[in-house]
């Protein structure tokens, strides 16, 4: 997925806020990898795996952390 689609994704959460929408990152193997949503001007990372729960304030931040999450799990499929 490119970083101008998950921008696009992000700027519609942001916009949406009061709607409670959230997007699910999926895995190569379609395995729930992460869940996004935009909460009281924060964007919320949620790993399903560990329920771990990290915050970020713009979609810059938002965007690398959710490639690096799924670059991780890429690199654990190719273990």
């Amino acid at each position: 997925m490119s970083k101008d689609h998950i921008k696009t994704m992000l700027d519609t959460l942001k916009e949406y806020h009061e709607c409670q929408i959230s997007l699910t990152f999926n895995d190569d193997g379609q395995q729930p990898l992460l869940a996004v949503c935009y909460k009281n001007s924060y964007y919320e990372l949620t790993y399903i795996k560990t329920f771990v729960i990290e915050t970020y304030n713009n979609i810059e931040s938002t965007i690398s952390a959710i490639e690096a999450a799924i670059q991780d799990s890429k690199k654990e499929a190719s273990l």
